[in-house]
C-alpha cells in the first residue's frame, strides 16, 4: 500500500505534459463482479465512472457503483488518482482511491481505500475495453485488514478523439 502510494505521487513530477488538443475527459461503464465484505458472498454490480487526465500519466478518477445486498443494495462513491504506466493500445495503469459505501450493516464498514491494477486495450481512439482488480481496505471497520476485493471489466469512452 505504501509502495503504491508512493509511486503515484512520485508519477506527477516525472509526467510529460499533454499534447495540445488531446481529449481530458473520459467517460467509464463498468459490470462489478464483487465481494465488497468478507460478510457477504460475491455478487454482481454496476457503476459508472469518469476520468480526467491531468498529464501524459496521471488522472483525478470518479465513480458512483452498486452491488445486490440483504438489506437493500450496496451503494458506493469513489475518488482518487489513477497513474497510467504506459501509454500504447494497451495501458497498464494503478489506481488508489477513498471509497464511502453505503449500507454498513451488511458490509460492516463505510469507509475505506480502494487499490487496483488494471489495464485498458484502445481498440480506437474513442473507445476501449478494460479489466481491473480492486482491493478495499476498512479504515472504520472490525478487521483493519483487507476489507473486499472487486473485479470490473469496463467499458470506456473518450469524447472528442478523433
Amino acid at each position: 500500500m505504501r509502495l503504491l502510494a508512493a509511486l503515484l505521487f512520485s508519477l506527477p513530477a516525472a509526467a510529460a505534459p499533454l499534447a495540445s488538443g488531446t481529449p481530458r475527459l473520459q467517460l467509464r461503464l463498468e459490470a462489478l463482479a464483487s465481494q465488497p465484505s468478507t460478510r457477504l458472498p460475491t455478487r454482481g454490480g454496476g457503476g459508472v465512472g469518469v476520468g480526467y487526465r491531468i498529464t501524459d500519466q496521471l488522472w483525478i478518477v470518479a465513480d458512483a457503483a452498486t452491488r445486490a445486498a440483504p438489506g437493500g443494495g450496496i451503494a458506493s462513491v469513489a475518488a482518487g488518482l489513477q497513474a497510467t504506466l504506459d501509454a500504447t493500445p494497451i495501458s497498464p495503469y494503478l489506481e488508489l482511491a477513498m471509497v464511502d459505501l453505503g449500507n454498513r450493516k451488511s458490509v460492516g464498514y463505510s469507509l475505506a481505500t480502494r487499490t487496483g491494477l488494471g489495464a485498458d486495450w484502445a481498440f480506437s481512439r474513442a473507445w476501449g475495453l478494460g479489466l481491473v482488480v480492486r482491493t478495499y481496505t476498512a479504515f472504520d471497520g472490525d478487521d483493519p485488514g483487507l476489507a473486499g476485493l472487486e473485479a470490473a471489466l469496463r467499458f470506456v469512452f473518450t469524447p472528442g478523439a478523433k
